[in-house]
């Protein structure tokens, strides 16, 4: 309705230009090399307006001649551009499906579009899915050589040569794209991954230093991960001899991560050996609190004499009066108090264990010991059988038994 009220708008304004233009008196006269014309100012400058007109009309004829050329060129460019990501659907399609042959002949059909980035992408996948490792990482390489796409293609070099075990070469790639990018996440990461797995520990701690002062490593991802690389050092060192520096290592890892259970037992280790037992105790107390774990408390119950079954009663009363809601302290509790021969204590805690407790594989362990020390063997038998692993029979012998 706007529309057609605007046209009648239009066509109104122009009957009144034209009526104002019938009603203006006057005449004009003009010569031109001889010829002498006389007519009316309306008529002269209706005659403009219409001139004017003409030759803008005949310029858009023009232009469209002239452009024509053009014109078909850029419908093929848009024609050719269409069917390029016609074929790099259906190339990431196959990749979808599995099928690396088919996907890598739609990528090279789409190489044709005006932004290869995608087709190269595309292309590298599949070379690499139909096990033409060469093509996939001549794809990748020209990826990682534009400025627009390096991070793709460094990341799927470094994934490439990692996948075929040349952590060196990788470890050049993962390098060039921290260079490029040195807040990136990935690089960093994965740098400190590939580092530490070669064995250059040193080197790892370094990296991952570096990526915390950039903010590529939050505070909390940086002391999980370098608690996990001194623990390696750490445990190296030990077995080279050096427990000065080992024990260093393990205390700071202990210390920047609590809830690693190895980094504690083999702190708490190296001080009992040195004779330093409280100090072994508190570190593993420190660890107990964030994580309690079956393998802290048997380092805790180490620290005294095996063959001391009343010392070792009493370690354990230490360790459950640490948290006296865990499972895992009653059960270290109850392993010593079989060990001493106290059947009844041991029977109260386990049954104050909780149900997902009772249904571990050591309580029923520690069932089976108790009925068996208690003479009832028929029971212990039954707790024995419930830690054999449970398989289904086969589907012959059900059919048969139906």
């Amino acid at each position: 309705m706007i529309r057609g009220l605007w046209f009648f708008l239009q066509l109104t304004i122009l009957v009144v230009v034209a009526v104002w233009l019938a009603e203006q008196q006057g005449a004009v006269s003009v010569e031109f090399h001889g010829w002498l014309i006389e007519t009316s100012a309306g008529v002269l400058i209706l005659s403009v307006v219409i001139a004017a007109a003409l030759a803008l009309l005949l310029w858009r004829v023009l232009r469209s001649v002239l452009g024509t050329p053009h014109a078909i060129g850029r419908f093929r460019h848009h024609r050719r551009r269409n069917r390029s990501y016609v074929a790099l659907v259906k190339s990431l399609a196959a990749l979808a499906s599995g099928e690396g042959v088919a996907a890598l002949r739609h990528a090279s059909e789409a190489e044709a579009i005006g932004e290869p980035a995608l087709a190269h992408l595309a292309a590298a996948e599949a070379a690499e899915m139909a096990g033409d490792t060469a093509r996939a990482e001549a794809e990748f390489t020209r990826l990682g050589d534009r400025p627009d796409t390096m991070m793709i293609g460094l990341r799927g070099l470094t994934g490439l040569a990692e996948r075929q075990g040349n952590l060196e070469q990788a470890l050049a790639h993962v390098r060039r794209a921290r260079k490029a990018s040195p807040k990136s996440p990935w690089a960093a990461g994965k740098q400190f991954e590939l580092e530490e797995r070669s064995g250059a520990l040193d080197q790892a701690e370094r990296t991952l230093a570096d990526a915390a002062r950039l903010g590529a490593v939050s505070p909390a991802d940086s002391n999980r991960m370098l608690a996990a690389l001194l623990l390696r050092r750490a445990a190296q060192a030990a077995d080279a001899g050096n427990e000065t520096a080992a024990l260093k290592d393990a205390e700071r890892a202990h210390e920047l991560d609590p809830a690693l259970t190895k980094a504690a037992i083999l702190a708490a280790r190296l001080l009992a050996r040195s004779g330093r037992v409280p100090a072994a105790e508190r570190i593993l107390a420190s660890g107990w609190s964030a994580a309690p774990d079956a393998e802290l408390a048997r380092a805790w119950l180490a620290l005294t004499p095996k063959a001391d079954t009343t010392a070792r009663l009493r370690q354990a009363e230490r360790l459950l009066a640490l948290d006296r809601f865990s499972d895992e302290g009653r059960l270290a509790l109850a392993e010593a108090e079989l060990a001493g021969a106290r059947w009844a204590e041991a029977r109260a805690h386990l049954s104050a264990l909780s149900l997902a407790a009772q249904a571990m594989p050591r309580y029923c362990h520690l069932m089976a010991y108790l009925e068996s020390a208690s003479g009832n063997e028929a029971a212990a038998r039954g707790w024995f059988e419930k830690t054999l692993p449970t398989a289904e029979p086969p589907p012959a012998l059900l059919t048969s038994a139906a």
